[in-house]
């Protein structure tokens, strides 16, 4: 199945706005004054390198500057000195061996989910990945996509042919290319399935030094491993190919409420041992973090009803008043989505500062963990639209090497525990803003006291020596790989890693 390329730009054009209503031509890069420059200003710069042919556009009006100047977190806020929207993926190779040419940083956009200023980069360059959007074909052999695509338009075309991507992110308006730099977790698909980034087959990467690569388990695999996960340090993910799995149609999910932690996690242990539940995890209302409340669903089709006595037993007293909700499959995959769509149209919450803390727990340290942080959770810790959120993976199907997890020495489990922290107005706040870093630099720090990791799509300032202990035995590897695919350094410096 083929879908065509929304908003496709128009080809041999890179026009950009500059000035009030004048459209000039970005026709390359001054290297001393180190800025994008027109045709005009070209004409009389010295050291001028002209830019490369485009099937897309390449621009630096003030809007497009502007949109790539921030992410979803409101935190961090770099300004680029131009933006590509790439025509094709040649547009994107001759780009990132331009700027490796002329040591210009570049980092890759999808959907600006990040809380941190993952994507950005300050005067260098930003491609907008969403150009890229294309469905090449879907199968039960998986989905070849462009990077560019949402997940949630992918989900919705496989299911029209009866299938769904392996594992699903809470929210699903990021992209695949996205996700996959970063891990790619969530808690509305199986919680026994791993990581985005565990089903991945192929993908197609362009390097630092501009060369397009093919690379799978048996191809490049240094490369394939070096992308997945590895926050775009590497390489810019162009196309991937992912696993699809049979969809079922419905999807029934219990909800119980419990008032003590060592009762949810007695509970949710038994529940995921037992795997009888495609999903497990905690959401309490926005707004809260306690009182816990468990949500468990199971998928089926029409006529297969679930056994609540069955799937129910052996539970505390709590699951004795456990409610349930039966919705169409692509209604339950879309439940967080569908929240934060409502929180954007109503509550401007996408100009709201999101101090997000996602950290990953060991199975033996969780609930001390959980006890201690909830428990000091203040009103301004949450917003009005915040939440504390708590699932289980299973530490057996999570094999990316650069997706640093807890070791299983602790237990079959690993816990995502979230501090999903909005401020309760709109715009900047420094001062709420500084006291939130400096707490979840707090969370951070207690959980890597347990053995626990932080997932790095939060907020949360690492130094240089941070992220060499975030990689632990790894960093080794994961340097030689930066030197080798990004050798001018030029890739995605957002994070801060190298």
């Amino acid at each position: 199945m083929a879908h065509n390329e929304q908003g496709r730009v128009d080809r041999r054009q890179f026009l950009s706005r500059f000035g009030a209503g004048t459209i000039a031509l970005v026709a390359g890069f001054d290297l001393v004054a180190r800025q994008w420059v027109t045709e005009a200003a070209a004409a009389g710069s010295p050291s001028f390198a002209t830019a490369p042919s485009l099937d897309g556009t390449l621009v630096f009006d003030a809007a497009a500057l502007a949109a790539n100047s921030h992410d979803q977190g409101n935190i961090v806020f770099q300004r680029p000195c131009a933006v590509l929207r790439p025509g094709s993926v040649q547009d994107i190779r001759k780009m990132v061996g331009f700027c490796a040419d002329h040591d210009i940083e570049v980092a890759a956009a999808g959907a600006h989910h990040a809380m941190f200023g993952q994507p950005l980069v300050s005067g260098g360059l930003v491609i907008e990945m969403r150009s890229r959007n294309t469905i090449h074909s879907i199968g039960p052999d998986g989905a070849d996509v462009d990077a560019g695509v949402l997940w949630k338009d992918l989900i919705e075309a496989a299911y029209q042919q009866g299938l769904t991507p392996a594992s699903i992110t809470s929210y699903t308006r990021t992209t695949v290319g996205g996700t996959l730099s970063m891990g790619g977790i969530g808690m509305m698909s199986a919680y026994r399935a791993g990581a985005q980034v565990d089903h991945a087959r192929q993908l197609q990467v362009v390097t630092g030094d501009g060369r397009m690569k093919w690379c799978s388990a048996t191809q490049n695999s240094d490369l394939f491993e070096a992308a997945l996960g590895g926050l775009g340090q590497c390489g810019v993910i162009t196309r991937a190919t992912v696993d699809l799995v049979p969809a079922k149609q419905l999807a029934r999910t219990y909800r119980i409420g419990y008032t003590d932690i060592p009762t949810f996690f007695r509970d949710i242990r038994i529940l995921a041992n037992r795997g009888e539940f495609d999903s497990l995890g905690s959401i309490p209302q926005p707004g809260t973090a306690q009182p816990l409340t468990l949500w468990a669903t199971v998928f089926h089709n029409p006529g297969e009803v679930p056994d609540t006595a069955h799937l129910l037993r052996g539970l505390s007293p709590a699951a004795g008043s456990a409610a349930f909700q039966d919705s169409p499959y692509l209604d339950y995959i879309s439940l967080v989505t569908t929240m934060y769509d409502s929180f954007a149209a109503n509550l401007d919450w996408d100009a709201k500062i999101k101090p997000w803390s996602d950290l990953f727990l060991p199975d033996d340290a969780v609930e001390e963990y959980v006890e201690s942080v909830f428990s000091s959770l203040t009103p301004e810790d949450l917003g009005p639209t915040g939440f504390g959120l708590i699932f289980p993976m299973l530490r057996s199907s999570y094999g990316r090497p650069l997706l640093r997890l807890p070791s299983d020495a602790g237990g079959p489990w690993v816990w995502l525990v979230s501090v999903l922290t909005d401020a309760a107005e709109s715009g900047p706040d420094p001062d709420f803003t500084s006291r939130m870093m400096d707490r979840n630099y707090r969370f951070y720090q207690d959980a890597a006291a347990v053995g626990g990791f932080r997932y790095p799509h939060g907020a949360c300032a690492f130094t240089k020596a941070d992220w060499q202990a975030h990689y632990g035995s790894m960093w080794a590897r994961f340097s030689a790989w930066k030197n080798e695919y990004d050798p001018k350094g030029i890739l995605t410096p957002g994070p801060g890693i190298f």
